[in-house]
């Protein structure tokens, strides 16, 4: 009955990414660039990821694999890669739950769903959620005793994020070991003294090693394909030339404490309480819970390169140590409450403020497009606006007194979904180039070039299938024009010498990343009997 329980939340998280994922087009250029290196591996050999033809070494392969698998079950190559993230942010809501339970637990599958950082990473072509979503399945296995289980899903994380995966493994699986040696062996039985439920050190240590083969396999074999410089970029860039340039701080130290303060509610004040740890009741896994997260954000603290989304992984066991505190008596259920209601009182007002200050912004030619322009104009302030009232509805009902924790966590997760599905909503229609994708599907035929960027593979993405050429200046634009009088040109015109040169005229123009584009084409040559019209 608690594993149907648990598969809520992970439904109703599921039903909300998916709900973002209809509303809302790919944001340049993060979600495009992805899009079209999954579309170029499509036709080619998936074992070597490409970007623009030129072999990829960024990231590993697991979350396109995992699309083309969706792909074969007659998914659309967008909404395929698009899901993976979904799809993992739900699963990992349900392995929350189910070593929340093992814990005795009844909250953490609800807190995780709530908690605003995962819910918002998962609405978004990323590939934290799936690392996140691994890991965590790598933690249940383990602590259940299944050893094969475990490896695969620790196989797993390294094919979504590489080997640091095992940064975050290693402190979570000492944190988990007293849930796994039968202090709380059967889920909600804390005391329980029965055998040890997981393989020890040294096995655990040969199936982590096993795990490690097919991420080898798979980087072996994409350098032999990829070539002497893709395999340097691949086994040594990639990972260990960051981890030697780890201390270079390219952001400030502090960068992480709004993240995590912000992405932990509405567990927040929850989380800054002071904690007490009953280790004689066997809750050896939650001080080292607290230590394991406390040693993950002063390492990530040091690294180089700080994102936002790195915490992913972190949030699982955010969600633990909240649902701890919030089920044992004390203050932590008051503090649940006023969590929940900062949390939707954020939204409301900051949803309120962009439905007002958007059209007062002195830069909007520079963000967005006619299509995102028009918007502002006509339709942001009511979508927003609805944003911010479903929020504050939510916010209402979190308040009333005779509504149980789980209660007001479901309805906080509904809440803020329907905010952030508005905000989604009025980002897709900001900061895609609708202008540009709508005159290049009028004419799918037209051969085309560029002169300039490809704004990290957008101009592929879209100008697919037609014939595409990359120019280097004016001159060469203008000899495929005369070569191609029916071809059609994606320009940034910081390249062109003159802002419309007399030869081409304007089809459409947009902004990507708040970069000017222009769709140009051949200016027809005027006949005789068209230039005799025009005399006066």
């Amino acid at each position: 009955m608690s594993a149907r329980r648990d598969l809520v939340p992970a439904a109703l998280t599921a039903l909300l990414g998916f709900g973002i994922l209809a509303v809302r087009p790919p944001l340049p250029v993060d979600e495009t660039r992805y899009l079209e290196v999954f579309r170029e591996s499509l036709a080619g050999n998936p074992l070597l990821l490409r970007l623009c033809g030129e072999p990829y070494a960024e990231k590993p392969p697991l979350l396109f694999w995992l699309a083309r698998l969706l792909t074969e079950l007659g998914l659309p190559s967008d909404l395929a890669l698009r899901s993976v993230p979904v799809l993992a942010t739900a699963l990992g809501v349900w392995f929350a739950a189910r070593v929340g339970r093992r814990a005795g637990l009844e909250l953490a599958g609800w807190m995780q769903a709530a908690l605003l950082l995962p819910l918002l990473a998962g609405e978004l072509l990323i590939f934290d959620p799936l690392l996140a979503c691994a890991l965590w399945g790598a933690v249940l296995a383990w602590t259940s005793g299944r050893e094969r289980a475990f490896t695969l899903a620790t196989a797993a994380a390294l094919l979504a994020k590489g080997p640091v995966a095992f940064l975050f493994l290693v402190p979570f699986l000492w944190s988990a070991a007293p849930l796994r040696t039968g202090r709380t062996g059967q889920a909600g039985r804390p005391g329980h003294t029965g055998p040890a439920a997981g393989p020890g050190l040294r096995r655990t240590l040969a199936l982590s090693a096993l795990a490690l083969v097919p991420l080898a396999a798979w980087a072996l074999a994409a350098a032999r394909i990829g070539g002497p410089e893709f395999a340097r970029a691949l086994l040594w860039d990639r990972w260990a030339g960051r981890v030697v340039d780890s201390f270079a701080h390219r952001r400030a130290l502090w960068f992480y404490a709004p993240v995590l303060l912000v992405g932990a509610l509405p567990a927040t004040l929850v989380l800054l309480g002071r904690p007490s740890f009953d280790v004689r009741g066997g809750e050896v896994w939650a001080r080292r819970l607290a230590w394991s997260v406390a040693g993950l954000v002063v390492a990530f603290t040091l690294f180089s390169g700080k994102q936002a989304h790195y915490m992913v992984p972190l949030a699982p066991a955010l969600a633990l140590l909240a649902a701890r505190a919030v089920e044992r008596p004390g203050p932590a259920r008051g503090r649940l409450e006023l969590g929940l209601a900062l949390e939707l009182g954020l939204l409301v007002l900051f949803l309120s403020a962009a439905a007002f200050g958007l059209g007062a912004l002195d830069d909007l030619d520079t963000i967005t497009g006619p299509a995102g322009r028009a918007f502002v104009a006509h339709g942001a302030r009511p979508t927003l606006l609805a944003g911010a009232a479903v929020a504050a509805l939510a916010l209402g009902w979190t308040l009333r007194a005779r509504t149980s924790p789980a209660g007001r966590l479901a309805t906080a997760v509904l809440g803020a979904g329907g905010a952030l599905l508005a905000l989604h909503l009025a980002a897709g229609r900001l900061f895609y180039p609708h202008t540009l994708a709508t005159a290049l599907a009028a004419e799918p035929a037209r051969p085309m070039a560029f002169l300039g960027t490809s704004h990290q593979g957008l101009v592929e993405l879209l100008t697919t299938p037609r014939p595409l050429a990359k120019v280097d200046d004016e001159e060469a634009l203008l000899a495929w024009a005369t070569a191609h009088p029916d071809g059609l040109m994606w320009v940034d015109p910081a390249k062109l010498e003159s802002e419309l040169p007399a030869e081409f005229e304007l089809v459409a123009e947009d902004v990507v990343h708040r970069c000017a584009v222009h769709l140009l084409r051949p200016r027809a040559p005027r006949t005789a009997s068209t230039a005799g019209s025009r005399r006066p």
